[in-house]
């Protein structure tokens, strides 16, 4: 449990211990996100801040997703935080960017197996799941894929349908 005081991540927690383990496995996600920002916690003074927020900030369990503005500073991100994160044990994989610069960057063991044959010259790059979205990865957009049960027009009907919908983000909302 890591506990900011008002919120502030630039602040010093002041508890770095996980006092509760909220599942019961070591498998829980909740463990992961702990393991994965006390990492960062752990090294932040061998990597600049802009890596060690990625890592508080960006990690949705084990799914990272970041906007950066430059190729170059893609490129960058993506060695600075395997790097990081290998300190903790951490093995990045799954890699997918709407850069090919980027993923040409990266390892071709440690793509996305959607990436293995794809020609980055000239096949389209494929549309993954994320967070609940899809996102076709060549035109960097995101859709969703919803089918709705049929509900009562009623409060209580409408809002099963709000709540069925996986959209932790708020674009549906």
């Amino acid at each position: 449990f890591l506990w900011y005081p008002d919120g502030d991540l630039d602040k010093e927690p002041e508890e770095f211990q996980m006092l509760v383990h909220l599942f019961g496995g070591v498998w829980c996600p909740s463990c992961a996100t702990y393991a994965l920002r006390r990492t960062a916690l752990d090294n932040a003074e061998r990597f600049p801040i802009d890596v060690i927020e990625t890592v508080q900030r960006n990690f949705y369990v084990d799914d990272w997703l970041k906007s950066v503005k430059t190729t170059e500073h893609a490129i960058r991100m993506c060695k600075q935080v395997t790097e990081l994160l290998s300190l903790g044990g951490f093995h990045l994989t799954k890699w997918i960017c709407n850069r090919r610069e980027v993923l040409d960057s990266i390892s071709s063991s440690e793509l996305s197996k959607e990436l293995h044959n794809i020609n980055f010259e000239k096949d389209a790059l494929p549309v993954k799941r994320a967070l609940g979205m899809q996102w076709n990865v060549e035109t960097d957009m995101f859709f969703y894929n919803i089918s709705i049960k049929e509900k009562p027009p009623t409060r209580r009907g409408m809002l099963s349908i709000i709540s069925s919908v996986y959209d932790p983000l708020g674009f549906i909302s």
